[in-house]
């Protein structure tokens, strides 16, 4: 573990945090498990059910860390005992320097080249049912039209000049996807934080709030005051993703069940994701670059980036291989989570050629498999005989992905199994409900299924020959195996 060390300017009692190692802006500290609790809003219960459906969302993060080469602005915090801290292998001055030069690239942020309306067409084509966007990372950097500080996308000095978030947000909702914002509760560029008579030596307020107590508190008012402005002037936002977790009370109290509560008041339902901070401002969790190699028994969102970073730091940027991201994905769902893909612009706001290219390919594989994880839960105990609580089932060498589809009025339930291990031929699986019919995914078809009276479901596959949605394989470039991504799937239909 990486503590937070103690300097002249901690004078209070307040308990400090402990720091995990990480990559990440959110998830950077152990803090107090109590375990997980529903939202107490039956709005916001109805929410977390819909948003569960979902599956696959974006993040988007730009900034003027990003005209600079940067994924993030990490660069600014002093402590330097992360990669993502290092100063820039280019720059010759100090701390002081770095900063004063970093925050100036405002005056380079162009972003000329950014389309939301081309961005959203291609996260609807991905597959995509729901975007978070990021409104202020911890350099305080806002891309909205803010009115309480002047470090902005639409400042006089910022050739951008547009709000950014507005505009995602209009061009996304018009592709039909919900709308949350990432919101960092640090914020490197107030002087209630990061006093400019303190000495900054990590990336927590720099002074003794116990003996400033009036600074402490601007910085807390004008935290609730830009969250306010987020949730009455942006349209409908489904969640608050509040990042910096580190930020939270004793150490640095932002009062964040009075924020939660105006959230709920302001956004009836509205999901409030207070990162890394165990309690009931979490309503669902957020593992970081990472997927849990187990099934969590609450909501969660693994967030996870398309390329190396959080954003595209040049036209070159390189995608991940799409089948990687499939697989993520796969597995995210079989342990009942979705999948929040990263993706972010190119310094001039153009979307990179391998990030679209990847992104296609993604929402061509959902476009066939998608029935198989839209709207599904992990499987229930006892439905595979004998496989307990497990996602996947080994069936002759090919492992198999479970998803669930719960019943509803009039609909019964079903069991649906994607595999990523190639053309197979068929598969056995034993099931304590009788099955109605059966279905193949993946440029296959059933030749036949039984399943004989211990419950025990035998179905053989053929290849069909036609690409995904019943175009042949050589009418396109890609065949259908490609597309595919060597996928298959069955859907079992129960009675």
């Amino acid at each position: 573990m990486t503590e937070h060390t103690v300097s002249p300017l901690d004078e209070s009692d307040a308990a400090l945090p402990t720091l995990k190692p990480s990559l990440a802006a959110g998830a950077v500290v152990d803090a107090h498990d109590p375990g997980y609790s529903q939202p107490s809003d039956p709005l916001s219960r109805a929410r977390l059910e819909d948003w569960q459906d979902h599956k696959f969302g974006i993040i988007m993060h730009w900034g003027i860390y990003t005209s600079q080469g940067l994924g993030d602005s990490w660069t600014l915090c002093r402590s330097r005992d992360e990669e993502m801290m290092l100063l820039p292998s280019g720059f010759q001055g100090d701390d002081d320097g770095w900063e004063e030069q970093y925050k100036s690239a405002r005056t380079e942020f162009t972003g000329q080249d950014y389309d939301p309306e081309d961005w959203a067409a291609l996260a609807r084509a991905a597959g995509a049912k729901y975007l978070v966007f990021t409104s202020k990372h911890h350099d305080g950097f806002n891309m909205f039209d803010t009115a309480h500080s002047d470090f902005k996308v639409t400042a006089e000095d910022v050739p951008l000049g547009r709000d950014v978030l507005a505009e995602t947000f209009e061009a996304f909702r018009a592709q039909g996807l919900e709308t949350g914002v990432y919101f960092s509760k640090a914020d490197w560029n107030h002087p209630g934080y990061w006093s400019p008579e303190g000495t900054t030596v990590d990336r927590f307020h720099n002074y003794d709030a116990a003996a400033e107590p009036e600074r402490w508190q601007s910085f807390v008012d004008f935290t609730q005051a830009q969250i306010e402005e987020l949730l009455t002037g942006y349209g409908p936002v489904n969640v608050l993703w509040l990042d910096a977790g580190w930020v939270f009370a004793p150490f640095e109290p932002i009062d964040i069940d009075r924020i939660a509560t105006r959230a709920r008041e302001l956004q009836p339902g509205i999901l409030v994701v207070d990162r890394e901070v165990h309690g009931p401002n979490e309503d669902y969790r957020t593992p970081e670059q990472r997927i849990p190699d187990h099934r969590p028994s609450y909501p969660w969102e693994s967030c996870v980036t398309l390329s190396e970073n959080w954003t595209s730091l040049s036209p070159d940027e390189q995608a991940k291989d799409p089948r990687e991201v499939v697989d993520m994905l796969v597995k995210v769902v079989a342990r009942g989570g979705n999948l929040l893909l990263g993706v972010g612009p190119d310094p001039t706001g153009a979307i990179p050629p391998s990030i679209r290219a990847a992104l296609e390919v993604i929402g061509a594989w959902l476009s066939e498999f998608g029935p198989a994880l839209y709207g599904t839960r992990a499987v229930t105990e006892g439905l595979v005989v004998g496989n307990g609580l497990a996602e996947s089932w080994e069936d002759g060498g090919t492992t198999w992905w479970l998803t669930e589809t719960p019943a509803k009025t009039g609909t019964p339930g079903r069991l649906n199994l994607l595999t990523l291990d190639g053309p197979v031929s068929g598969l056995s699986i034993p099931l304590d409900r009788s099955v109605g019919s059966v279905d193949a995914l993946g440029g296959a078809e059933v030749a036949e299924w039984n399943q004989d009276a211990d419950g025990f479901l035998s179905v053989t596959l053929s290849e069909s020959g036609e690409g995904l949605e019943g175009r042949p394989a050589e009418a396109s470039d890609a065949s259908a195996e490609d597309a595919a991504l060597g996928a298959r799937g069955v859907v079992v239909y129960f009675r």
